[in-house]
């Protein structure tokens, strides 16, 4: 079984490549996907494991679920944050450093093809109440800045509990950490 990465553009491609030379990326030419690339990718994952890794902003989270989506969660994700991925005025995972990508492909997660509703919205927006600490909890999971819809969608695919959050939220400071998102079996 082998490893491909999903990304946006050649450069991506190229970026991966200088740092993982065996790599095999499948290039969606941007953010727009066809039909055709989307079958290509589902028979790709047939007997081969999907990483997908889009750059740091809308167009990037939007394929990124548009791919998640057609492929039923069946593959696991590299996020990369947006500070991470600057390099003068453009943002995109070619413009992030080796260590940032490495550190991102080291910290894949997958989210649980049937999420259990672990965390209440309910119980998110009383300990979530505030960007500041959205912000703490996409920090420590590695996720893409979102907003609290999306954050709790993603957080119960991961099948994170409302003690996670307790647990992350009382930590003084973030300390990069093995992830407890990736679901078990």
């Amino acid at each position: 079984m082998g490893v491909f990465i999903i990304v946006e553009g050649k450069t991506d491609s190229t970026k991966l490549k200088s740092i993982f030379p065996d790599i095999k990326t499948i290039e969606t030419s941007g953010s727009g996907i066809t039909k055709e690339k989307l079958a290509l990718i589902k028979k790709i994952s047939l007997n081969n494991k999907i990483i997908i890794f889009t750059d740091p902003d809308y167009p990037g989270q939007k394929l990124r679920q548009i791919i998640s989506d057609y492929l039923e969660n069946n593959c696991l994700h590299a996020f990369i944050s947006k500070n991470d991925a600057i390099k003068g005025k453009k943002v995109g995972v070619a413009e992030a450093s080796e260590i940032a990508i490495k550190n991102s492909i080291n910290n894949l997660i997958s989210f649980s093809n049937q999420p259990v509703d672990n965390l209440l919205w309910s119980d998110y927006i009383n300990l979530v109440d505030s960007k500041l600490k959205r912000e703490k909890i996409i920090k420590y999971y590695n996720l893409m800045p979102t907003n609290n819809k999306t954050t709790f969608k993603w957080l119960n695919y991961m099948n994170v509990k409302k003690q996670d959050l307790i647990d992350i939220l009382k930590e003084k400071q973030w300390r990069n950490k093995t992830k407890k998102c990736v679901p078990k079996g």
